[in-house]
């Protein structure tokens, strides 16, 4: 090979390698591009998630209407429409969430225990007159108290559960027999508990327009064509965006007992004891705080009566045995370390620089509430007003959506930082 014919081999090199340069820059400017464009288009979502989190699904809605204005606005996002249509069933959801809180029951909730979810029956105390509750594999078998008949939950259909019940016969128990409940057919039915009449049937579905995971239903057999009727959902607080199932009543006792997992760690559920009413009867209060309180099941002594003491009821159902690895719930709020971590307290902190980050992102949190309710009046002043109130109020939404903004972004920040120092610290003790 002569010296010019190795002089183009390196010439091509360089200028492939240039190429393949120039291209890079192009591709990362681009990718940078995409990703501003994908903030732009989540920049209220997280708001209403924050919203969501805190039960105020009015202004999780408000916030969910103002990322669609936005996208509507920006004609040259192509991905706009899409998004759009993402957010619609959201906003459906919320609004229902708002609804429900309104209409939350006047349940008392006498007792709450944390167990593992592999045995949270542990928690259940039925008389003998109420059936029997047996755990089973991603289900609960119900055996009334004659033993002649049982209800459970089994996979059909690919992987999703439905309802089955079963008779008990001379040699043994009869065939399977799906229960005729209007069913979704994309959706789980599961966990069954049937009332002494035989007819009311209690369960829990994660379709027919839940509002998060599994909820709570009601359903009747109608004994004329061996149907049961249209299922009817369950209210706050026994539902929420998250799993909630396994209702089962006392008669006999007066009380009732569900699940739920909503602001708990993945293996861990809360066991509620209640006493039900006979008819519903809802929450009269028109402060927002407290109805969403009772919705979140807040604090369980605020459901009580005035001066009413369920320490006799507790012993009379057996509650007041000794919990072994139960754990009563107590918590200032809910944060998550990680998949098997929450915490509940400042106790729980193992690294103070962590703990005083987080103290300044409740701060910070509470900033960011107090400017979001501020823009909220700006905008609704800004659609009543006229052109020179709306002159006056522009600026000033501008400046504060800009401040809400940053502070979105510090407080994302911080919760990380608290999560990181705290997972190094625990590590560091293990």
């Amino acid at each position: 090979m002569t010296n010019f014919e190795r002089y183009k081999i390196i010439r091509m090199r360089y200028a492939i390698f240039v190429l393949f340069f120039f291209i890079s820059i192009l591709l990362r400017a681009q990718t940078l591009e995409e990703a501003d464009k994908l903030y732009a288009d989540k920049k209220y979502v997280a708001a209403a998630e924050m919203y969501e989190q805190l039960y105020r699904f009015d202004n999780a809605a408000e916030s969910y209407l103002m990322q669609i204005s936005l996208l509507e606005k920006d004609k040259k996002n192509k991905k706009a429409p899409v998004i759009i249509d993402s957010l619609r069933p959201l906003i459906k959801k919320v609004e229902n969430l708002a609804r429900m809180v309104s209409r939350c029951e006047n349940i008392q909730i006498i007792d709450s225990i944390l167990v593992d979810k592999t045995h949270f029956l542990s928690a259940y105390h039925l008389v003998e007159e109420a059936g029997t509750l047996e755990q089973t594999t991603g289900s609960v078998t119900y055996e009334n108290q004659l033993k002649d008949r049982r209800f459970f939950g089994k996979k059909a259909e690919k992987t999703l559960f439905r309802l089955y019940t079963q008779v008990k016969m001379q040699d043994g128990w009869s065939e399977e027999k799906p229960l005729n409940i209007p069913v979704d057919s994309l959706a789980d039915d599961n966990y069954p508990f049937v009332m002494s009449d035989g007819l009311t049937i209690y369960y829990a579905s994660n379709g027919n327009e839940s509002i998060g995971g599994y909820d709570l239903f009601i359903s009747r057999y109608n004994v004329d064509n061996d149907t049961y009727l249209a299922p009817r959902q369950l209210g706050m607080p026994f539902n929420s965006p998250y799993n909630d199932y396994m209702l089962a009543i006392d008669e006999l006792n007066g009380v009732g007992y569900f699940a739920t997992d909503r602001f708990q760690p993945e293996d861990k559920v809360i066991i509620y004891t209640f006493i039900p009413n006979e008819e519903p009867v809802f929450v009269e209060d028109e402060n927002f705080a407290v109805l969403a309180g009772r919705a979140k099941i807040n604090s369980i002594r605020d459901t009580w009566r005035p001066n009413a003491n369920y320490q006799a009821l507790l012993q009379k159902i057996g509650n007041d045995i000794e919990k072994g690895n139960q754990q009563a719930v107590t918590k200032d709020f809910t944060f998550v370390i990680n998949d098997k971590i929450v915490y509940y307290t400042l106790a729980d902190f193992e690294d103070e620089g962590a703990k005083q980050t987080f103290l300044r992102s409740r701060d910070l949190k509470k900033q960011i509430l107090t400017l979001e309710n501020q823009l909220d009046a700006q905008r609704r002043n800004f659609a009543e007003g006229d052109a020179n109130r709306k002159r006056t109020l522009k600026l000033s939404i501008l400046e504060n959506e800009s401040r809400l903004e940053n502070l979105y972004d510090t407080f994302k920040k911080m919760e990380i930082e608290v999560r990181n120092r705290e997972i190094k610290e625990l590590r560091t003790k293990s």
